[in-house]
This record gives structure tokens, C-alpha cells and sequence, in this order.
């Protein structure tokens, strides 16, 4: 980076400010982590909108901690000041801290140049990278989604039974090989699949909409995102981003329950085929991003994908060139990244998950 560059940057990046690291910590921003000690003070010239900073201390055996980070949408020239906390080896929120010594910190940020580490911007395709996969989360749907300041908590609810489904608790973790409860703090948008038709419907209504998730989806698009459906892929961006970055299980859940909705909405897909190529446009930039080994054992557990994308292809209607087009595009790169097929024929849900189907006399 040459020095004209630097110092735009330094004069209209952002500033993370953080205090007291202990030795050995993993300490990240995006896609990028290093080990830190006390030295370190902190990033310097983040470009503004939205970052997720990460950390996990190092026991003295040296077996990494639970990864801990929290979302933030950075202003331009803004100065962020976050402090470890020792005791529960987690960090200080700004507001805990001494306002007056956090305003003489950012008058004096230049006194912290030699201790700060600049924002990787170098090669440009990591920050690229990241910028696509977050490219529809707003302010708006951090606040909402995580209402603790952005943080990601892996701590369960205090009562598994008040989780609004129970099927996250099914969720195992094969890293670990146990079960994940739903995590304090996060507040994804609530639906049943299995109840996906309005209150008051015939027979034949609850036979069609069980089939045909377009009401459901349609529902939530007018009530929670605003009737833009960008504001609903940005949710499935962020539950994404919170399983690959945070190892975030109730994140797994909530992306596994989008996808599912918008596989299965034939009347919409009819009506609006541009969102569904912006959903599939979105669900390739994030398998572009997984590790295989993560793709086959997490994400294709019992063929989820695979099932999901030939429901997509059957609901394509006929006069849809373009989304059969696209997603054909998206079964080769599929197949090029992780030499993975869809299957030829479609596994029909089991189970609970099974569509409803009223019988008239």
C-alpha cells in the first residue's frame, strides 16, 4: 500500500481501540486473525459499513477458547473503544468505561498509530469477498437480530421449552458431538414451516399453501422485511455469516429455515422470478465461502441441499428461462468446487416437515 494511499485511508477509515489484550489471543476482523499480546492496540483505516470482530483467549495448556465477536457498522472516522475484561475474559462495552478518558482516546488516536494494525486491504479480494457476503445487511436488521450490541453468544436459553421450535435443539454439532441449544441474544425472524397458511383457511387452502410456501413467505415479506425481499436475503446473509464466522448453531438454523421457504414458493416464483435469482445469486456466494470439508458435513447433512435445489427445480415455471438458466449455472459451480451433484430425482419431506394435505369429504 503506497503512503498517499495510507494516509486517505487513515483519515477516512474507521478506528477499534482495544485495551489490555492478554497474551496469546486470537484477535480477528472479517476474514482475517492474528495471535496478539499486550503491544496491540487495536485496527486502524477499516473501511465504514459493516465488520464482525472476533476473539478466543488461549488456556495456559494452549487449547483455544469458544470464538466470541460481535457485528459492527463502522462510520467513517469513527474511533470504537472496547477493553478485556479479565474476569470473564470477554470485553468492556464502551459505554462501561470512563466517558471522559474515552474522549481524550480519540482526541490522541494518532498516539496509537505504532500499536494499531491497518485493516487488510491487500490483496483487495478478501475485503471484496466480504463486502458480497454481507452486501444486504442493514444497521437496521443487526439492532434487531442481535439486540446485545451485535454480539453472538453461544450461551443457551435459560429454558430450552421456550425456544420457538424445538428443532434447534436437534442440531448436533459434529465438532463436538453434542447437541446446540438456542443461544442468548439472538433474535431471528420466528416461522413454522409446517404452519404456513393463514389462520382462517378452507381445507383446500391448508392442502395448497402446505405445498406451496408463497403465502408464508409473502407474509413475512409484508409484516417483517418491509416488502423488500433484499431485506429478507440480508437476514439469510447475516444467520450465514454467523454460523461460518462465529460457529453460530441457532445462525445454522435460521439460514436452514430461509432456504427452505424460498425452495418451496412456486406461486411466487411465477409472479417475482428476480428475487429468486437474487436468492440463488446469494446462496452461491455463500457456498463459495465454505471450507468442503464444512460444505459436506454441515451443509449437506442428510442431502438438506440437495433436496432444497430440486424442489427449486421443480417450482421453476414454465416461462422461467432465465431462473432454469441460473440455476444451471449454480448446479457446475457446484460441481466444479465441491464435485457434487444434485440428485435426478426429488426425496419428498419426511415427517414433521412432511407438507399438511386436507382430505374433503
Amino acid at each position: 500500500m503506497d503512503q498517499a494511499t495510507a494516509n486517505l485511508l487513515f483519515e477516512h477509515g474507521a478506528f477499534l481501540l482495544f485495551f489490555d489484550a492478554p497474551a496469546n489471543l486470537e484477535f480477528g476482523i472479517d476474514y482475517h486473525a492474528w495471535t496478539i499480546g499486550p503491544l496491540f492496540k487495536g485496527i486502524k483505516m477499516i473501511p465504514p459499513g459493516l465488520h464482525f470482530i472476533y476473539f478466543s483467549a488461549t488456556s495456559k495448556e494452549g487449547l483455544q477458547g469458544v470464538r466470541t465477536g460481535f457485528f459492527k457498522y463502522f462510520e467513517s472516522k469513527e474511533v470504537a473503544v472496547r477493553e478485556w475484561n479479565p474476569h470473564i475474559e470477554d470485553l468492556r462495552e464502551e459505554r462501561e468505561l470512563d466517558p471522559e478518558q474515552v474522549e481524550r482516546y480519540r482526541k490522541n488516536i494518532r498516539d496509537f498509530d505504532r500499536n494499531m494494525g491497518p485493516y487488510p486491504l491487500d490483496p483487495p479480494t478478501y475485503y471484496q469477498r466480504w463486502r458480497t457476503l454481507t452486501s444486504y445487511v442493514t444497521p437496521g436488521l443487526v439492532r434487531r437480530v442481535l439486540p446485545n450490541d451485535g454480539k453472538v453468544s453461544h450461551l443457551p436459553t435459560q429454558s430450552a421449552e421456550e425456544s420457538y421450535d424445538n428443532d434447534i435443539l436437534s442440531v448436533k454439532d459434529k465438532r463436538v458431538g453434542k447437541a446446540i441449544e438456542k443461544e442468548q441474544g439472538m433474535e431471528f425472524t420466528p416461522f413454522d414451516l409446517r404452519q404456513s397458511f393463514p389462520d382462517n383457511a378452507t381445507g383446500n387452502e391448508i392442502t395448497k399453501w402446505s405445498l406451496d410456501k408463497s403465502w408464508l413467505a409473502c407474509d413475512l415479506l409484508h409484516r417483517i422485511y418491509h416488502d423488500d425481499h433484499l431485506h429478507m436475503l440480508g437476514e439469510m446473509q447475516l444467520a450465514f455469516v454467523c454460523l461460518l464466522m462465529a460457529q453460530n448453531f441457532s445462525g445454522f438454523h435460521q439460514w436452514k429455515q430461509l432456504v427452505q421457504l424460498l425452495c418451496s414458493c412456486q406461486e411466487w416464483m411465477e409472479r417475482s422470478p428476480d428475487v429468486f435469482v437474487d436468492f440463488l445469486d446469494t446462496l452461491e456466494h455463500q457456498l463459495e465461502e465454505c471450507p468442503e470439508d464444512f460444505f459436506h458435513d454441515i451443509l449437506s447433512e442428510n442431502n438438506f441441499l440437495g433436496v432444497m435445489l430440486q424442489k427449486f427445480h421443480n417450482n421453476i415455471p414454465e416461462s422461467g428461462s432465465t431462473l432454469r438458466t441460473r440455476l444451471t449455472l449454480f448446479r457446475k459451480t457446484l460441481m466444479k468446487r465441491f464435485k457434487w451433484e444434485l440428485p435426478e430425482e426429488e426425496e419428498g419431506e419426511q415427517g414433521e416437515d412432511a407438507p399438511m394435505v386436507v382430505e374433503m369429504d
